[in-house]
């Protein structure tokens, strides 16, 4: 068995070479953009001097342990496009160790009537493809369509930080990834685990605000919301809707929204309760307090029901479909999220 090492200013370890400079660096610098939140560094648009192209802005990356600098926009055309329907192409920075070289450029995708991406090839002292962007190309007109960011933002040490909280459907055990809700601002480390999962890890034990809403609703109201994970994939919440419309809403079901999806596979419960502490005709003959649960089935919603007031206890419950005006409707429990999806990995 022959052993190695480098770097060192004698013997073998002298010699530091791509190939080994890449297994030495790889491991401790993450592939991704230099630069931070807001950070136009190396974002895609459509160009501004090219028809049927894109425009890569400048700014550094890493891509598997090797820099890249472009210190002007990148002009990438797009293929011709004359197929019925539309196609993803991929914009990617690409790593070619043999070449010696990193250089953006664009991946064709294949025209369907829901396109997906192409894969990006990632071969450790080979060619290693770091996703900038997704481009949707009209169909039958070589234009853009949209264009999704697809860019991980890293300095300074700090997590690697992404656009979306969608995570990928596919993920190498062990990846972590920073990501930034669009509808919260909440930050949130996420690990792909080794038995094939993405976990929430770090943004435990700090509560953060969201605002409810309803599934139906008969006018003017006011909704706010708190959520905070208490594990990597269970989540306590409360949601406070009140009546502001100034008439009482009647005769459809309503369902609140939770902070994140919840989990499916089996039925989850929380508190709801009903405050209709108001008085004279806005109370309506109901009582104070309407005590019962908010049923979660595994979406992004949940369903308050309450116990029948207006005939006998042994009638039960039904869900919420009446709302007096001036009332107020509070939801709180802890329910298990759906961030954490068990794999084969």
């Amino acid at each position: 068995m022959t052993e190695t090492s480098w770097p060192h200013d004698q013997g073998d370890g002298q010699r530091v070479d791509a190939q080994r400079w890449q297994v030495l660096t790889a491991a401790g610098a993450p592939s991704g953009v230099i630069g931070r939140w807001g950070d136009s560094a190396l974002s895609v648009s459509v160009s501004t001097s090219q028809a049927a192209a894109i425009d890569v802005a400048p700014g550094t990356a890493i891509v598997r342990g090797f820099a890249y600098k472009a210190d002007q926009p990148v002009t990438l055309p797009l293929s011709v496009q004359t197929s019925p329907s539309p196609r993803i192409d991929l914009v990617v920075l690409e790593l070619d160790m043999a070449a010696g070289a990193v250089r953006a450029r664009v991946l064709k995708g294949q025209p369907a009537a829901a396109p997906v991406p192409p894969g990006v090839r990632q071969v450790q002292g080979g060619v290693w493809q770091y996703p900038l962007a997704e481009v949707t190309v009209k169909k039958g007109v070589t234009a853009v369509q949209s264009i999704r960011d697809v860019r991980t933002l890293h300095d300074a040490g700090r997590p690697p930080a992404v656009q979306e909280t969608t995570v990928p459907a596919q993920a190498t055990p062990g990846d972590l990834r920073y990501y930034k809700a669009a509808s919260t601002g909440a930050e949130e480390l996420h690990m792909y685990a080794a038995n094939g999962g993405w976990s929430v890890v770090s943004a435990i034990g700090k509560a953060r605000t969201y605002t409810p809403r309803l599934s139906w609703n008969g006018g003017s109201h006011s909704a706010k919301g708190r959520y905070q994970w208490v594990a990597s994939n269970v989540i306590h919440f409360s949601a406070n809707v009140t009546n502001t419309s100034g008439r009482t809403w009647s005769g459809t079901q309503m369902s609140v929204s939770l902070p994140t999806k919840s989990r499916g596979g089996v039925w989850q419960l929380v508190n709801a309760t009903l405050l209709n502490n108001t008085t004279g005709k806005a109370h309506e003959s109901m009582p104070n307090y309407l005590i019962g649960n908010a049923y979660i089935g595994g979406g992004s919603t949940c369903q308050p029901v309450f116990q029948t007031y207006t005939q006998k206890a042994i009638n039960g419950g039904d869900w919420w479909e009446r709302f007096p005006k001036g009332a107020t409707l509070i939801v709180s429990g802890t329910y298990e999220a759906d961030y954490f999806h068990e794999g084969n990995g």
